[in-house]
């Protein structure tokens, strides 16, 4: 298995850790490879479950921290490397763009050392999220396997207009020629939604097969929220959660927005936004609308406690443009009622009114109102909470992902050598 730098949480990372343990647990030998390892930071209790083979970009520990932090050591920066980057000139600044930023200069390198030094004694390669593909082309190309890609974010490079912006327009060439080129030796690609398996096409007249992931449905299931509520004093208020990286994409804001026109109405209503990444705008956006003390951010690290996190809350809302949605399964594992995007992944799982609800994208509005709806009508929550764990336990286990990823590699290597033979 293939990823790219192992360096914190998401759930890509989740994913690919989470099927490896599985497929071991029903037979298999499971080795994965990639760049960079964060054990502290990146699942260390899953990692401790597997074989990770760390292969170093070709300039890993030559470059000065200053110059290029990702290349200065074989886990993510520490505190001595990030005092470094503090120092750094904006003329460095500038020149780190040029190193790290450009796909040429860190993800091509990266990916083509992976492929090169991969042994051989494997029956298939899965290679997960872009551009491990580029690694698991060379792979192929040495090991005459076949490859099993599973495109958990699918090539936005070819959708999204800021990678034409500024120095991403000298990697465009990269991405037209190589990354096409690469694709062609994929003997199959496995999607998250339809929305996903759509992008693929798009991007390289393929199609795609859908197989949803995991998720540990008795960890989120059992949990309890109640010494959450207690430690930020939410003993009394309706609250709102959602989970995921702060950033622009997963549009926080939009949450932000519906708690501003629910504030209106209902005094007790909070929101807890939980991830990692720069809060500063969020905040200045709570502050503008008036709504910054009913805004908790929360940076929880640990499954336990994210867990009781979700238990802590009264409706999971998803508000982001997604090829899946991790955490309004991990919600629906949880027994919540989720607002999810019509723009996600997961919507394609939800039945409206029945196991949760689906809103127009980008229309805070929209989330505000079906919110609304959910505050007055606790039989309503109950019963989409309900249904949603019952959904989540039929069918998104990882066991049951780890079994029908199986499929998929069994059916690639027999088409690939015209024999049937156990996956490891």
């Amino acid at each position: 298995m293939i990823h790219t730098p192992l360096t914190g949480r998401g759930g890509g990372e989740r994913q690919i850790l989470g099927l490896a343990i599985e497929l071991q647990k029903i037979g298999n030998e499971v080795e994965i490879f990639t760049s960079v390892v964060n054990e502290e930071r990146c699942y260390p209790d899953m990692l401790k479950k597997l074989t990770v083979n760390v292969i170093l970009h070709p300039l890993a520990g030559k470059v000065s921290p200053r110059l290029a932090p990702r290349l200065a050591s074989t886990s993510a920066p520490r505190k001595s490397v990030e005092e470094e980057v503090k120092k750094t000139s904006p003329l460095r600044i500038w020149m780190r763009k040029i190193l790290e930023g450009q796909f040429y200069t860190f993800d091509l390198p990266s990916m083509l050392n992976l492929g090169r030094k991969i042994p051989k004694g494997f029956d298939i390669i899965n290679n997960h999220n872009y551009p491990t593909e580029w690694a698991a082309f060379l792979a192929k190309k040495r090991l005459k396997v076949p490859v099993v890609w599973m495109c958990n974010e699918p090539p936005f490079w070819f959708f999204l207009p800021s990678y034409m912006e500024g120095l991403q327009k000298i990697n465009w060439p990269l991405f037209e020629v190589l990354d096409r080129i690469t694709v062609k030796y994929i003997d199959e690609i496995v999607v998250l939604s339809h929305i996903a398996g759509d992008l693929v096409r798009k991007a390289y007249n393929r199609p795609s097969r859908v197989v949803r992931s995991g998720v540990d449905i008795e960890l989120f299931h059992n949990a309890s929220g109640g010494d959450v509520r207690k430690k930020h004093g939410l003993e009394n208020d309706f609250v709102l959660l959602q989970v995921g990286n702060l950033a622009p994409h997963k549009r926080q804001s939009d949450s932000i927005k519906a708690l501003y026109h629910l504030s209106k109405n209902y005094g007790n209503v909070k929101l807890i936004l939980d991830g990692s990444g720069p809060r500063e705008e969020l905040m200045r956006l709570s502050e503008k609308l008036g709504v910054r003390d009913k805004v908790l951010f929360l940076h929880t690290t640990n499954d336990e406690k994210l867990a009781k996190v979700y238990a802590a809350c009264d409706v999971c809302v998803f508000p982001s443009q997604s090829s899946w949605g991790l955490a309004a399964i991990e919600a629906m594992a949880a027994s919540k009622p989720v607002v999810v995007s019509n723009k996600a992944g997961v919507s394609e799982i939800i039945q409206i009114g029945v196991n949760g609800i689906i809103v127009d994208h980008a229309k805070p509005k929209d989330i505000t109102k079906h919110v609304e709806l959910l505050i007055n009508d606790p039989k309503l929550r109950k019963k989409l909470g309900e249904n949603a764990y019952e959904n989540a336990k039929n069918n998104l286990s990882w066991e049951k992902y780890a079994r029908n990823m199986e499929k998929v590699f069994q059916e690639a290597i027999r088409g690939f050598r015209g024999e049937r033979c156990n996956v490891v």
